[in-house]
């Protein structure tokens, strides 16, 4: 009860006839159905009872990750997604429920600007389209540059072994493609090859075009 009175009550979710309570990090309570709840095999656990009267149940994360998920389980408008972190913070919450209205803003623009949190998030879960969409977003990453090396160590190791064959198919076939095509001509007076910067760069699209541009 002192808690209850020290905390807040969101006024979406402060039902006076909801059997549920759950409390953030922030000291905020949300009162709601659990039935909403036990749409996630988080709260489906057979540890959580909502019998009335029920104690506010401790979810050690933000509002803004707790009310987020509230929002899409109980089928109510969200506001668009702000960071990385918000969106990883409510799937790892959500587990198995709310994942598939989550998963519909996974390659919105704002996170295609990190491709490989998006791959990896992808390869979790089991999501081959979102996957294959990614993949043609990370052509252009240098893998081994630590700017990346934290979103590396978030991919299941398979994918991402996957993903350096990938890259290093990518390469491979650039390479013979360049060196496969067009005729080399040398100076007569120092002997060294001679290119055509038009050639080169007809060749080098033709090469890219027909490059794989999914793993």
């Amino acid at each position: 009860m002192v808690q209850e009175l020290a905390a807040t009550y969101p006024p979406t979710f402060n039902a006076p006839d909801a059997d549920a309570i759950l409390s953030s990090l922030d000291n905020t309570l949300y009162r709601l159905p659990s039935l909403v709840l036990r749409r996630t095999t988080f709260f489906a656990s057979p540890s959580f009872t909502f019998e009335p009267p029920s104690k506010p149940i401790s979810i050690h994360e933000h509002d803004t990750i707790l009310e987020r998920l509230l929002l899409i389980l109980s089928g109510l408008a969200i506001a668009p997604w702000r960071t990385f972190d918000d969106l990883e913070g409510v799937l790892s919450l959500a587990e198995t429920g709310a994942i598939d209205v989550v998963r519909a803003s996974i390659a919105a623009p704002v996170f295609l600007r990190e491709p490989l949190r998006v791959f990896a998030i992808a390869m979790r879960f089991g999501w081959d389209e979102e996957a294959e969409l990614t993949s043609k977003h990370m052509l252009d990453l240098s893998l081994h540059e630590e700017q990346h090396q934290e979103a590396l160590r978030r991919i299941p190791m398979r994918a991402l072994v996957r993903l350096f064959n990938f890259h290093r198919q990518r390469r491979d076939a650039f390479r013979a493609g360049m060196a496969g095509e067009g005729e080399e001509r040398r100076c007569v007076g120092c002997g060294k090859a001679v290119y055509e910067r038009l050639d080169v760069l007809e060749r080098t699209r033709k090469c890219l075009d027909e490059l794989p541009d999914m793993v």
